[in-house]
């Protein structure tokens, strides 16, 4: 194929969506993919204008949960009520009917907590283990929570106490085969948001845990647009409490308060990049307003003594036998420290990796989906950025040796390599996505499909590796390796039979978190009709080449009238659609061995 001149820029755009009657225009930027989807939609739908195809609108399968909630969950005019008093003395008062006040048996409560510090603490740990542990018995001790009955009084604490542990628990649930009782479920989200906003009138480490926990909630339902409302007020919150600006600055932090401002900075920040990316806003916390060591790596700000205000001190030289004295303290505390130091790091490796990729999504994001009249097509600047993700691929950790020595570190890295391999592989396609939408004959396209090809193939690959589905962006990016798939095969660059496979294992993922997220459900119904699509193409294409090919047409027809089973082969069908049954926008509603209505 001749190659065209490459354009200047190749630029995606967002979409803003028509109001309906329950929902306003909603916004979703151009880093949501939703530019792509529209691309692989119109490729479709030019080889199906004698048999439309029935894709959903590309904003339906982006965005999260919160844009298609019922009325009723989503209103706080029409949501569940809560009576909220807060007096002089800080004593809140709230209705029970919040339902934040009745407690599960203990014993659920423990199991939850555990699955829940397992999955999500390694990579989001805002809170402290003892303290939250002390928290949640100090909460089954009181009679008054313990029964939930009737109106209860609380201060300030113990509300926030109580809503960091209620989602907390709900966090945990979701991956274990147990469900809370009704009447220890939460609010409803609008209901939630306006809880916590009520709380933010202090910036204490306790408040914005608290608004954490509720982000943290918020984005395992992938309620992502709640969860992007609440992280605008976290923001101003870790502002005002100075943790944007490193805590070896002030004398008066002790070592655990400076390591937990530390963590809590970094999980915020790695929660709004992910939001700020799936739903394709700016994002809130800025790389040049942070001056904070991330966590798990080595701390450069604490070597130099400062005054009370924060200014480093001149280190004392005139006095040689003092300098000899301190070297020689330091050389005899500093091995064990260091050690420590080095445990304390690795058991935080997890963080530490997430954090630079959400600061690679940010500088990609930087790239690529800013203002158009602020967009520069700078390809030394593309290439930087291709060889940071290669660089934070290359420097990850090991996978060590399954065995009994493993330390709680080393299983918390065999836990979630693959988890950090499907976050580099959507950066390959994040990166690589918008030449997908240049013309077919641009040397950039060529190269753009065949590198998201291969990172749609990996991504597969680390997603069938883990048990627990946990991490809600896993949804989006099995979605968009299946469409990169579906749209190489659809246009003649990549084999049907091959990309047919891929994209079933892609369904078969779906399927499995279709049980925990609606999106999922709704992707894989799109998913779903994107292969019938491609397997009717291939089907009139085979019977062309057989009209065209009399004696081929006769072999062929031979075959088919052999019985399978004197071929001694099994009939098999690779559509997960053939027997489904269609709701009335055209979408299968029928999974493969699991029901859902979509």
């Amino acid at each position: 194929m001749e190659a065209t001149e490459s354009p200047a820029s190749t630029q995606e755009t967002g979409s803003l969506t028509q109001p309906s009657p329950h929902h306003e225009r909603r916004f979703i930027g151009s880093s949501s993919g939703v530019y792509f989807i529209n691309t692989v939609r119109k490729a479709f739908e030019v080889s199906q204008q004698e048999e439309p195809s029935r894709l959903p609108a590309a904003e339906e399968t982006v965005g999260g949960e919160d844009d298609f909630a019922p009325s009723a969950r989503n209103s706080p005019e029409r949501g569940q009520g809560f009576e909220l008093n807060i007096n002089g003395q800080r004593a809140i008062e709230i209705n029970s009917s919040t339902q934040l006040g009745s407690l599960p048996p203990y014993a659920t409560a423990q199991q939850a907590i555990v699955e829940y510090f397992k999955t999500w603490h390694p990579i989001l740990p805002f809170l402290s283990g003892p303290a939250f542990l002390a928290s949640m018995d100090a909460l089954y001790q009181d009679p008054r929570t313990a029964k939930g009955s009737g109106r209860i009084s609380a201060d300030r604490q113990r509300l926030c106490s109580l809503i960091i542990f209620q989602c907390i628990l709900a966090i945990g649930t979701f991956s274990l085969p147990i469900a809370l009782p009704s009447q220890s479920s939460l609010p409803s989200k609008s209901n939630l948001l306006s809880l916590v906003a009520s709380l933010a009138s202090r910036h204490d480490i306790l408040t914005i845990q608290t608004l954490l926990a509720a982000q943290v909630y918020c984005v395992s339902t992938l309620s992502l647009r709640t969860a992007s409302t609440i992280g605008g007020i976290l923001s101003k919150l870790l502002f005002h409490a100075g943790m944007h600006r490193c805590p070896y600055r002030y004398p008066q932090l002790s070592n655990e308060d400076r390591d937990l401002r530390k963590r809590i900075l970094w999980s915020a920040y790695s929660i709004d990049r992910y939001l700020c990316q799936a739903l394709g806003i700016p994002v809130s916390l800025s790389d040049s307003e942070i001056d904070v060591c991330v966590s798990g790596r080595r701390e450069v700000h604490g070597t130099t003594p400062t005054d009370l205000n924060g200014v480093p001190l001149p280190t004392p030289s005139a006095e040689p036998n003092a300098l000899g004295s301190n070297s020689e303290h330091a050389n005899a505390a500093g091995p064990h420290a260091d050690v420590m130091d080095d445990a304390n790091r690795r058991l935080e490796v997890i963080l530490a990796n997430f954090v630079e990729y959400g600061r690679l999504v940010g500088n990609l994001m930087e790239l690529f989906h800013i203002s158009l009249h602020s967009r520069k097509n700078d390809p030394r600047k593309i290439l930087f950025l291709r060889s940071d993700v290669d660089k934070w691929f290359n420097s990850m950790p090991s996978e060590p040796t399954p065995s009994y020595a493993n330390t709680g570190a080393d299983e918390q890295i065999i836990r979630f390599l693959p988890f950090l391999h499907v976050l580099y592989e959507q950066l390959k396609i994040s990166i690589h996505r918008p030449s997908l939408s240049l013309p077919r004959s641009t040397p950039e396209f060529h190269h753009s499909l065949q590198v998201t090809i291969r990172a749609a193939k990996r991504t597969i690959l680390a997603m069938e590796r883990q048990t627990n589905l946990f991490w809600p962006g896993y949804v989006a990016s099995v979605w968009m390796s299946g469409l990169i798939i579906s749209f190489a095969c659809q246009i003649g660059m990549y084999n049907t039979s091959q990309g047919s496979t891929e994209i079933l294992r892609c369904l078969d993922l779906l399927k499995r978190m279709g049980e925990r997220w609606r999106s999922a459900q709704r992707c894989y119904a799109a998913l779903s009709t994107l292969l019938s699509d491609l397997q009717r193409n291939q089907r009139r294409i085979s019977d062309l080449q057989a009209e065209d090919d009399p004696f081929g047409r006769q072999a062929k027809r031979a075959k088919l009238d052999t019985p399978a089973s004197e071929a001694g082969q099994t009939p098999t069908s690779i559509s997960p659609t053939s027997n489904a049954e269609v709701s009335p926008n055209g979408h299968p509603v029928i999974w493969r061995g699991a029901e859902f209505k979509i």
